[in-house]
């Protein structure tokens, strides 16, 4: 088995992107500047003390120019192309030691380089030859042997392959850190994108739900009092009709302007629930459905967005009434309970099939009940809708309500 691919460069060699990191340049200089020393420094040595000094000097000139220029050649190639050219770096080591002991302490660098271009398996056997070259090596020059001769290399030698495993193991610790990072940071990113699109669509259905139960709602009523005023009717009836959609135009107005500036429904602020829902029956009836409030129950203070969310739950169902269900007359009936409030709305209408409303229409119809549901849940509440052809509609809309929670609860 082959020992998994080395994930940095010692000295003499760069990684194949071509980029670097900061501390691997530091490490490959460290290494040529390594090379260069023990290089210079066995040269010198080795003509001081040869009888022909130009053998050691043009040698190690020639192991120089291999060393650079391949180190140059190899820094964006890995695999077959590198090993090679470091065989033949090692057989030019080996030509020096033959001239002269005073080479043998490259085999530190070359046991770097071994390490890290070959696999384990290849690369303990010439680890081993390397160290035992540079013993006898040394040792021949001496016409002796000595303990340092011996341990001395091999020592060096070992030494070198285990700071080049640690230094691959903490260098791939470190891009494997630097890409978790990454990738939490793109996912970071990609949340914050996710966190904004659902903001803006969760914006997006709060406005829809807000113009469709304020201007929307106004805006039908409008036109249903035009339309009855341009068909035959006296002209008091008529006169009475316009004044009628006048109002409710102006009254749409001020709710765009509350509702742009973040208020409460103005009949909220003004009255309360109770006699918000009197002013809405009463407001139906002008736009002809008859309707009637009723209130049951203890009466007591509810949070503010309680009133708006059983409010506009009111308003849609007997919207609904009207437009839809060609009702005569309506009920609105406001229930306290002890641990809950409730909104019923009862009509004479055609009734319809609630399994049949799954949701908002192609035509922009059907919004509604989706909408009031919305704002129910909200509020921890739901929507009720009981209907059947020829026999009406009743919509209830129920809200739990804590006691402790009534400090923030309007009148």
């Amino acid at each position: 088995m082959t020992s998994p691919p080395r994930q940095i460069d010692p000295p003499g060699i760069s990684s194949g992107d071509g980029a670097a990191p900061e501390v691997d340049r530091h490490v490959l200089l460290a290494g040529h500047v390594l090379f260069a020393v023990l290089l210079g420094l066995g040269a010198v040595r080795a003509t001081v003390a040869s009888s022909t000094p130009a053998v050691p000097i043009l040698a190690a000139l020639a192991a120089a120019g291999w060393y650079y220029a391949g180190a140059v050649w190899v820094s964006r190639r890995r695999g077959r192309i590198a090993r090679l050219w470091l065989a033949g770096l090692i057989l030019i080591w080996l030509g020096l030691v033959v001239l002269s002991g005073e080479f043998v302490w490259l085999a530190f660098l070359l046991a770097l380089l071994v390490w890290h271009l070959f696999p384990v398996r290849a690369a303990i056997p010439i680890e081993v030859t390397i160290a035992l070259a540079a013993a006898i090596g040394f040792a021949a020059h001496q016409d002796r042997w000595v303990a340092g001769a011996i341990f001395g290399p091999v020592i060096g030698v070992a030494c070198a392959a285990v700071m080049t495993e640690i230094y691959q193991r903490l260098r791939a610790q470190s891009e494997e850190r630097r890409r978790l990072l990454d990738e939490l940071m793109r996912t970071q990113q990609a949340l914050a994108i996710r966190e904004r699109e659902a903001g803006r669509l969760a914006e997006r259905e709060r406005l829809a739900g807000e113009i469709h139960d304020t201007v929307g709602q106004s805006l039908a009523s409008v036109i249903m009092l035009l339309r009855a005023a341009l068909g035959p009717s006296t002209p008091a009836h008529r006169a009475q009709q316009l004044h009628t959609a006048l109002d409710t135009a102006t009254g749409a107005l001020g709710e765009t302007r509350r509702f742009v500036l973040g208020l409460n429904p103005a009949a909220l602020e003004r009255d309360g629930l109770t006699q918000a829902l009197r002013s809405l029956a009463d407001d139906s009836s002008a736009f002809g459905l008859r309707t009637v409030f009723e209130q049951h129950g203890n009466p007591r203070p509810l949070p503010t967005g309680v009133q708006v969310a059983l409010l506009r739950a009111a308003q849609e169902a007997l919207s609904n009434a009207r437009r839809h269900a060609g009702a005569d007359s309506a009920t609105i009936t406001l229930t306290y309970l002890d641990d809950e409030v409730s909104i019923d709305v009862v009509d004479d209408g055609v009734g319809f099939d609630p399994a049949a409303l799954d949701g908002p229409r192609a035509d922009g119809t059907g919004y509604g009940l989706t909408a009031m549901r919305g704002r129910l849940a909200e509020r921890g509440g739901d929507v009720t809708v009981e209907s059947e052809a020829g026999a009406g509609t009743a919509v209830r809309a129920t809200i739990p309500v804590d006691v402790g929670t009534d400090a923030e609860a309007g009148t």
